[in-house]
């Protein structure tokens, strides 16, 4: 059974040790202190806490660290001496190749990268509901054939990515996942600025679930609906108006207007309004000079 060490044991670093524990030896925790070592290991189950000075030999490496930290601490294992032929290092940023990050591979040494679209916020909860989550992988085929192999074998659904657009991927998850939640905090603002008491449920919430529904069974030319798939310009330009008056209402107005006109293509497919109409929708929601 091969042997994974890891570095940085957070959140998502100690949850994938514990997962992957199942199919390899956990070697090495190494975290910033000890106590967060043991922390870690505690966990997981299984391993060992050490320190960096006291690093020893593994068949993987796993580099949890901070985006920021994933290139010094891949250039310290490396230099440290530790590395064998046919070592894998692989690491899980969603904006960084795994080239960039270990400018060390070679003919011997194999790194690679794997991205799970999930949130590892609550790890105890990610080791229930892990199986089923889609991972991004790539890298050198060395070590993307294993870490497919390991990640299926959690029941995962791994998918090949392009490295060198790999911000694009990332920038896609972060507009489905933080955006997601900046859109629906401001169509929550509007709805109590337009006197909805802020009390119970919310009646947006089935409409954003049908939508979602809709989207993901379908496509968005079957999802989208409103005034701009009508193409009723004069409810785009009243909605804009209602806005101008409040707080946040410049705010509210660039979001409005910039999803606005990426649903205009959207509407020009679905072939229901005019393109009289959408032009004059796609004027309205021209970024303010």
């Amino acid at each position: 059974m091969r042997t994974l060490s890891c570095i940085g044991a957070g959140l998502l670093g100690k949850t994938l040790c514990q997962l992957l524990s199942s199919q390899v030896r956990i070697g090495q925790v190494i975290n910033r202190s000890p106590l967060s070592s043991q922390n870690a290991v505690d966990f997981i189950g299984t391993g060992t806490p050490a320190c960096f000075a006291d690093i020893a030999p593994a068949d993987i490496w796993l580099i949890a660290t901070t985006d920021d930290a994933l290139e010094s601490t891949g250039q310290a294992l490396y230099n440290s001496g530790v590395l064998k032929p046919g070592n894998i290092v692989f690491h899980c940023s969603g904006s960084v190749s795994s080239a960039a990050a270990f400018n060390f591979a070679s003919d011997d040494i194999y790194t690679g990268s794997v991205h799970p679209i999930h949130s590892f916020a609550n790890p105890s909860e990610s080791l229930k509901c892990f199986a089923g989550t889609h991972c991004a992988i790539e890298g050198q085929p060395q070590a993307t054939a294993l870490l497919t192999h390991l990640f299926t074998a959690l029941g995962a659904l791994p998918f090949a990515i392009d490295a060198d657009r790999k911000a694009l991927y990332h920038a896609s998850t972060v507009m489905a996942c933080n955006y997601l939640v900046s859109l629906l905090e401001t169509s929550q603002q509007m709805l109590l600025a337009s006197g909805y008491p802020a009390k119970g449920s919310s009646p947006l919430e089935p409409l954003i679930r049908q939508t979602m529904d809709n989207f993901f069974k379908h496509d968005a030319k079957s999802a989208l609906t409103g005034p701009i798939a009508r193409g009723d310009d004069h409810v785009v330009a009243s909605h804009l108006e209602a806005m101008a008056g409040e707080p946040n209402g410049d705010l509210w107005q660039q979001v409005y207007s910039a999803l606005g006109s990426a649903a205009v293509p959207i509407s020009a497919q679905q072939g229901q309004a005019s393109t009289e109409s959408l032009q004059a929708i796609a004027k309205l929601l021209l970024p303010k000079k």
